[in-house]
């Protein structure tokens, strides 16, 4: 999702950089509000904690988790609906939330963008939800739903601006007009389509991968193979090798040639495009 620039303004609230803060975009009347878990009794009597709001809970279920936690949740008064999840629930450490500056949101709308916001999450498939059921959206006349929804496209951005992408569907592989190309990694029982994306390296699904794997990397493959087999995005078949069934970022492209190609391996040097040309002669030279 593309909309026209847009300037962000941050106001640190407690002075601290990663601490209490609201953000805002030019020209759009919501708000985002950043609360870490520790900040909220602070928060407790600011007037845009005390708003119709939705609001995402943002954690890890455990530290092997491949995958952050998200919550997606409404209130009609945030706080209220923050100090209940910090006695319920133990994942979350920041909660990101979005509010109205004219006070124009009402339970029914943030009720429609938790609904939505759920959907777009279940898609996008980049955080592990914890909410239970995708709730339905309620009836609102045209008029508001055309409101509502652009508030929604302004959230979106402003959620990934701040390195959440919770929204955010990775690039596809068939996607066209993309500036970043695909790029192709094979050796032994090893072919696989990748892409370099602002979040990481993309091993798109179909992509195989060895099961042979060299000394130096045995142990690191092996832990990492385990925790996207649990996670569904990779299968072992027949004969050994492994599949990935659905898409997955890499941190570099060097650890996802390692996995491919079970050796330490420079992923600069071994994605190449279907003309021969490197990832490092594409992105460096």
């Amino acid at each position: 999702m593309k909309i026209s620039p847009k300037t962000i303004k941050i106001f640190l609230i407690d002075g601290e950089p990663d601490g209490l803060r609201t953000v805002e975009l030019s020209n759009w009347v919501g708000q985002a509000v950043v609360i870490p878990r520790n900040k909220l009794k602070e928060a407790k009597n600011r007037s845009e904690c005390n708003k119709p709001a939705v609001y995402f809970l943002i954690g890890k279920e455990t530290e092997e988790a491949l995958l952050p936690t998200v919550y997606i949740g409404e209130a009609e008064n945030l706080w209220n609906r923050l100090f209940n999840h910090d006695n319920n629930k133990d994942f979350w450490q920041v909660a990101i939330a979005f509010v109205s500056k004219d006070n124009n949101l009402t339970k029914a709308h943030v009720k429609y963008l938790e609904s939505r916001c759920l959907s777009l999450a279940n898609t996008a498939k980049r955080y592990e939800l914890q909410n239970g059921v995708v709730s339905s959206l309620p009836s609102l006349s045209e008029a508001d739903v055309a409101e509502v929804e652009e508030f929604l496209n302004h959230l979106q951005l402003l959620l990934s601006a701040l390195s959440y992408p919770i929204l955010q569907e990775i690039i596809s592989k068939e996607q066209k007009g993309s500036s970043d190309p695909l790029f192709v990694c094979k050796g032994k029982e090893a072919s696989a389509t990748g892409r370099m994306t602002n979040d990481g390296f993309v091993v798109y699904k179909g992509s195989t991968a060895t099961a042979d794997t060299s000394k130096a990397v045995a142990d690191r493959n092996k832990r990492l193979i385990e925790k996207l087999i649990a996670t569904g995005y990779v299968e072992q078949k027949q004969g050994g090798f492994y599949i990935f069934v659905k898409d997955y970022i890499f941190n570099s492209p060097s650890a996802a040639s390692d996995i491919i190609l079970g050796n330490s391996t420079s992923g600069w040097k071994m994605w190449k495009t279907e003309t021969g040309k490197t990832l490092e002669q594409v992105y460096r030279s």
